[in-house]
């Protein structure tokens, strides 16, 4: 990462007791903007401590089958990362599945629980501080991913707050993130908070410029911080968490979850561990890049001989179109050595039958064989491109009632026999394919039905399970004692759901169709988001429930007495579709007789399309224009309104979507007295 270092003698007089009290929240005078101008977002940067993983409370504690692991987080960024459970209006918001809550709580102490039942997700957003001059404001986005509600502990638990794992080094692969996994964990943010000074001696070497790089750094005093202490002080709050400028968090290796489990199959040797704070990006930094760490640890009180394992997995079905590839990958180990000649932890297969030999500080194991199949290519559909007048809409026809439609860049637009454009008022080009599909095989497993004692249960239990190889999870049947909306979702071992599908469900036993693509892993769960309200066997439980080579039922998250929810699961193995080369359709627009003027704009688009909080319209134009931007909500109300001058040829105008919520909008422009619209999707 880049640290900007500023003039000891402005720092002198920033650090200052006058100064400070002008580096405020409510006053932005003395406060220092990253590129020295006077008006700025005052963005955090938080960091992960390879030194504090090292050596706080003498560093890691291993025992046989786990390690304990301390993480310290410096926000050495020229803001404060502060999160907002009551917004600055005095609301909170609670997810209960498929309902969102809006409670007026300015002082956070009305307790909140789902109506029908189920685990409530808190809403958070992120208040970000900007200096305008002398001035200080301030605004809030919402924060893509929940926190986990805890009203019995007076805060909220920020979800994956930090992922540690155990992994092999693998030679020519710089970033640590990406060598083999042995074993991991993850926190629950407890809450957030100033927990230390960088100036404080019991931190000395935790706030460095680079802690990306073990061993590398240099130590940052409070005077490397221009506006130190901006935003605290932090501490466990319902209504407002966070860590200052210049300060640091600490979540020791005695607390709750500060541990990354070895599988039973792991012996003593050299590992690293890798830390990575706020994993999944939820936060808005000055520096998405410097937030994990790895430093080397040696294990000596596992197994010092074992058996040796050695495993082929795969990201996805092992099917392959003509030409494809599917990346494999081995289970962990000191070196590798396929059966193709490779020597890398992973690869890309084609078509083919695979075997790894692996060899690991337990000894030297060949894995069973893989087999990547191919599937058949259709033939192109057949479709003729046509011309329209200028403003007019093109029906496209293709010889496959099944065709998929696609714009230029590939992004599907509609599938069937016919597709018809929007007004078009420049020509364009669409691509139309065919799809060959080839099933897979189905699988049933699990308890399969409800017979035997049990009852209908309110929620708050999941299943645990582990998929032994890719496969669908197509559908499972449900006892419901009332009929409505019920949100299931899978979460995988560092608490990450991956993925979420809601439906009504009617009143007694029916079939969900969920549809959900599990890769190989240990320590996923099933459950319910929000309302539950379905059957809970009590009898007759006999864990684990095994489906074939494919996944293990292994026991409810409470233990092997109960068996929630989830009956008679649908397995799909194998199996996947192959697109046909796409066939160019182009749609030619002319100026037809009757308009008088042609209307200047050549081309309109959005990109990128879903948005992650920035996109830009670009505008092609034949003459200068003024164009008149507004974005509405599904609701139709207005969230944006611009008015801008655009000058003649290409145009690029950006547009921020990072502080509105994730959803579908409609962009419209007004140029020379006519309407262009596109629909933007905002992640």
């Amino acid at each position: 990462m880049r640290y900007l270092y500023f003039p000891l003698l402005l720092l002198a007089a920033v650090c200052s007791s006058t100064a400070k009290a002008q580096c405020t929240t409510t006053n932005a005078t003395s406060c220092v903007c990253p590129d020295g101008s006077q008006e700025c977002d005052l963005l955090p940067d938080v960091t992960i401590s390879w030194y504090a993983l090292l050596n706080y409370l003498n560093g890691p504690n291993e025992t046989a089958g786990r390690l304990y692991v301390s993480g310290s987080t410096p926000n050495i960024g020229l803001g404060p990362l502060e999160v907002r459970g009551v917004d600055l209006n005095g609301y909170r918001r609670f997810t209960c599945g498929t309902d969102t809550f809006v409670v007026y709580d300015p002082s956070a102490q009305q307790q909140f629980a789902c109506p029908n039942g189920g685990t409530a997700k808190q809403l958070t957003t992120q208040r970000i501080f900007r200096k305008n001059g002398s001035a200080m404001s301030s605004y809030e986005r919402v924060m893509p991913h929940g926190m986990t509600y805890h009203p019995t502990h007076g805060h909220t638990h920020y979800d994956q707050w930090g992922i540690y794992s155990l992994r092999m080094p693998e030679a020519g692969v710089s970033d640590p993130r990406e060598w083999p996994i042995v074993g991991q964990g993850y926190k629950l943010g407890f809450c957030l908070m100033d927990y230390n000074s960088c100036g404080s001696a019991s931190v000395t070497n935790h706030c460095k410029d680079d802690n990306t790089v073990y061993n590398a750094g240099n130590t940052l005093p409070i005077s490397s911080f221009p506006n130190y202490g901006l935003g605290g002080p932090y501490n466990c709050s319902m209504a407002r968490q966070g860590i200052s400028s210049g300060y640091t968090d600490i979540y020791s290796e005695y607390l709750d979850g500060m541990w990354i489990n070895i599988p039973a199959n792991t012996c003593n040797g050299d590992y690293w561990i890798v830390y990575e704070v706020d994993p999944l990006d939820v936060l808005k930094e000055a520096n998405e890049d410097n937030n994990f760490t790895a430093v080397p640890i040696t294990l000596t009180q596992q197994s010092s001989s074992g058996s040796p394992i050695a495993a082929i997995h795969c990201n996805e079905q092992a099917f392959v179109c003509p030409g494809g590839q599917v990346k494999l990958q081995a289970s962990a180990g000191v070196s590798y050595l396929w059966s193709n000649g490779a020597t890398t932890n992973s690869i890309m297969a084609g078509p083919g039958t695979y075997t790894v030999m692996v060899s690991t500080y337990c000894g030297t194991a060949t894995s069973p064989a893989f087999t990547v199949a191919e599937l058949p290519q259709p033939t192109p559909p057949v479709a003729e491109s046509v011309t329209i007048c200028e403003g007019g809409t093109a029906v496209l026809n293709a010889d496959d009632p099944d065709a998929i439609w696609a714009d230029a860049q590939g992004n599907t637009l509609g599938t069937g026999a016919s597709f018809e454009t929007p007004p078009l008022y420049a020509s364009t080009t669409y691509q139309v394919s065919s799809i060959s599909a080839a099933p897979g095989a189905l699988i049933y497993g699990g308890r399969p039905d409800k017979s035997g004692g049990g009852s209908y249960h309110p929620g708050g239990i999941a299943m645990n399970f582990d998929a032994n190889r890719s496969f669908r999870l197509k559908s499972v049947k449900l006892y419901a004692g009332s009929a409505g909306m019920r949100t299931i979702e899978v979460v995988d071992v560092i608490g990450v759901v991956r993925h979420t599908r809601s439906a009504m469900v009617p009143a007694g036993e029916s079939r969900m169709d969920l549809d959900f693509d599990i890769l190989p892993g240990a320590g996923y769960t099933l459950t319910v988001a929000g309302k539950v309200d379905l059957w809970r066997s009590t009898s007759g439980v006999s864990y684990p429930y095994v489906i074939s080579d494919v996944a293990t039922l292994t026991a409810s998250s409470v233990g092997t007495s109960y068996y929630p929810y989830f009956f008679d699961w649908e397995v799909e193995v194998g199996g996947g579709q192959c697109a046909s080369t796409p066939t160019t359709v182009q749609v030619d627009v002319e100026v037809c007789t009757g308009v008088n003027e042609p209307l200047s704009l050549r081309g309109f688009e959005v990109y990128p399309n879903p948005s992650n909080g920035f996109s830009e319209i670009s505008l092609h134009l034949l003459a200068p224009a003024e164009v008149l931007l507004d974005l509405t909500d599904a609701l139709g109300r207005n969230v944006r309104s611009e008015r801008f001058r655009a000058a003649s040829g290409q145009v690029l105008q950006p547009l921020d979507t990072s502080v509105l919520p994730k959803g579908i909008y409609l962009l419209s422009l007004r140029i020379e007295g006519r309407l262009f619209q596109r629909r933007l999707v905002v992640q």
